[in-house]
């Protein structure tokens, strides 16, 4: 089993494409003077895929008059934002495309790390956040700016995906063939059953996308990625939801956080369809995995689970996010090294 890591991002949302005004120092952004450091660190530990949210909340995809619109008449927490998703900008591949070389410079060396590349966050469909206001001149109360909204952008799944694939997934996948070996496969969308009616565990019918919607859009999305010559994934929360949507994956994945009950089964998929562990905590204070209760949390003893389960890859969360899943060590470090090369390791 090969491990790989969630990066999964520098700047959640605009690490490609404009920034709003302030985020950024200077034109470019923060990641290109670290990435390539970064990924020398994990090509020594052995990790040999790399999963990075591209879209993210959609932030920096539509900015100023083409921003997600709140239509009259409904409020920021329901169902009522608009959106139609504009052409890709060229800063926005430009940055893309600076990421595919600074991966495919590091592919040269002895322990070449791919790309899993995330098009887009469930955020990207979750009811719009004005992040900024801008003053009012006359002392009043500051007004949301409206150039610059997360999320809010469901109608590009829902109302037109179509234009969605052609205008931002296909000129993508087009930059991504001139460096097709630094791609380990095209992932359509991180866990979309927060935002699906039909897969959210809750059972209610009020989320922005319903289930025949993110279906439409998930296959053709599979049928763009594989007609530019890419394997195609889906973020999925959960196993579950690989049974229950049927969608025929080339790599089947699913996220592993147990909550101290959920058992890791074993692989049960089609070996034609490797299956991986999109994400598994490296926090072991906040997910506790019922197998190793009588051992070791060790991120070194998860790995050796998943792997003794049949599981292709297992990316750890997370490299570089800060929350509850996250603790990325020098001890999760040597525990993916010794993983990796095969050390006996206490």
């Amino acid at each position: 089993m090969d491990a790989g890591v969630n990066y999964p991002w520098f700047n959640y949302g605009w690490d490609f494409g404009s920034a709003p005004p302030g985020w950024r120092s200077g034109n470019e952004p923060a990641w290109t003077r670290q990435i390539g450091g970064h990924l020398e660190r994990l090509a020594k530990i052995g990790i040999s895929v790399v999963r990075w949210f591209i879209l993210g909340d959609g932030l920096s995809y539509g900015t100023g008059a083409q921003a997600p619109k709140l239509a009259r008449c409904a409020t920021r927490d329901r169902a009522g934002w608009r959106f139609e998703p504009p052409a890709l900008a060229a800063e926005f591949q430009g940055h893309f495309a600076a990421l595919l070389r600074t991966f495919a410079m590091q592919s040269t060396g002895p322990r070449p790390v791919r790309l899993l590349p995330v098009l887009a966050d469930y955020k990207f469909c979750e009811p719009g956040v004005w992040p900024l206001s801008v003053r009012d001149p006359d002392g009043g109360q500051d007004a949301p700016d409206a150039e610059w909204v997360k999320g809010g952008r469901a109608d590009a799944i829902t109302t037109y995906h179509p234009q969605f694939i052609e205008r931002v997934l296909w000129p993508l996948l087009r930059q991504s063939a001139e460096y097709r070996d630094t791609i380990y496969a095209w992932d359509i969308v991180n866990e979309p059953e927060w935002v699906t009616n039909g897969w959210h565990p809750d059972r209610r019918n009020d989320h922005p996308v319903s289930e025949s919607q993110m279906r439409a859009f998930l296959v053709d999305s599979m049928s763009a990625i594989r007609q530019a010559g890419f394997k195609a994934t889906i973020g999925f929360s959960m196993i579950e939801t690989i049974r229950q949507a049927r969608l025929p994956a080339d790599v089947n994945q699913f996220h592993h956080y147990t909550d101290g009950n959920r058992s890791l089964e074993r692989n049960p998929f089609d070996p034609r369809c490797p299956a991986i562990i999109g994400e598994f905590a490296t926090s072991t204070a906040e997910d506790n995995w019922p197998e190793l209760r009588q051992q070791s949390q060790r991120v070194l003893d998860r790995l050796k689970l998943a792997e003794s389960q049949g599981y292709a890859l297992a990316l750890a969360w997370s490299f570089r996010a800060t929350d509850r899943h996250t603790s990325w060590t020098r001890q999760a470090e040597s525990d993916i090294e010794c993983f990796t090369l095969g050390r006996s390791c206490s």
